[in-house]
């Protein structure tokens, strides 16, 4: 259950791509989708950090707490989402995708830079491994796409990874004290206090004149790219481990490529494919930790 869990969740957390461009194409621009899937989160996620009993209560968090808790999650849920989906209107959501699964390469060298923790051992051929399938991917994109939008949508998703890293250094530090699922929770409501009136702000006429695919792309993002991974990534962790899940978890990029090419169209090509390969076992042997 620990591995069908862990495999199901980061499916569903690689095709919400699929969901973003589903409701691109009925008429909705990054900020709408953010606004809309936020917004039909929040009451779930402000419900998990009430109730969650782990870590600290939220009656026991001080000002400071409050203030770390928002300066780190904004980074990995407001930042990185916006510059995300802002990118994938630009690129296909297999490079998407693949450019977003960089983050743990670039947690490690953030760590090295700032946090003096050396590379050592089998970090620098993970490295090299999965930056040489970033460019294949690319180079295979870019024979089918404008190269000038391809850029632009590339870099977008690349500050969008290395600011879901820097969440990820902060959250090491945070998360065991507020406790996972709180500190998730916490972040994901800020989100939608965030996203939903910025939405109602840019689109003039409020969220209620929008296309009727708009909504149901938004929602099935909500609850099948967004509520139901995080909760089974709750299960995962608790089953697995954080070691074990990390590798069962890099299911998620390569099952990208055929679900883009089902519903989007977006077939790929040998650049792809071999570009997915050498990130993947890139990610393989950074994250694989001995017994």
């Amino acid at each position: 259950m620990g591995y069908a869990a862990a495999v199901l969740s980061a499916v569903l957390f690689s095709i919400k791509g699929v969901f973003a461009k589903k409701a691109y194409a009925a008429g909705a621009t990054p900020e709408i989708v953010l606004g809309l899937r936020f917004g039909f989160t929040l009451p779930v996620f402000a419900w998990i950090a009430w109730k969650s009993r782990e870590g600290t209560r939220l009656s026991e968090m001080r000002a400071l707490d409050w203030i770390r808790v928002a300066a780190v999650t904004s980074m990995g849920y407001v930042v990185a989402s916006l510059l995300d989906f802002k990118g994938l209107q630009h690129i296909s959501v297999g490079l998407e995708r693949l450019i977003l699964y960089l983050h743990p390469t670039v947690v490690v060298v953030l760590a090295a830079l700032f946090l003096h923790r050396p590379l050592r051992g089998r970090m620098i051929p993970a490295l090299f491994l999965s930056y040489v399938g970033l460019v294949l991917c690319f180079t295979g994109e870019i024979h089918v796409t404008d190269v000038h939008s391809s850029v632009w949508g590339a870099s977008l998703v690349f500050v969008s990874a290395v600011s879901y890293a820097v969440f990820m250094l902060g959250a090491e530090r945070l998360s065991p004290r507020i406790g996972a699922h709180r500190f998730t929770a916490i972040g994901m409501a800020l989100s939608g206090m965030l996203f939903l009136p910025q939405a109602l702000l840019l689109t003039g006429t409020g969220l209620f004149h929008l296309s009727e695919g708009v909504y149901v792309w938004s929602l099935v993002m909500a609850i099948l790219g967004t509520v139901a991974p995080v909760y089974l990534f709750g299960v995962a962790m608790k089953s697995l481990g954080a070691a074990r899940l990390s590798i069962a978890s890099m299911v998620g990029p390569v099952v990208v490529l055929p679900l883009a090419a089902l519903f989007l169209g977006e077939a790929a090509g040998p650049f792809q494919w071999g570009g997915f390969a050498f990130t993947v076992a890139g990610g393989m042997l950074l994250m694989w930790r001995r017994k």
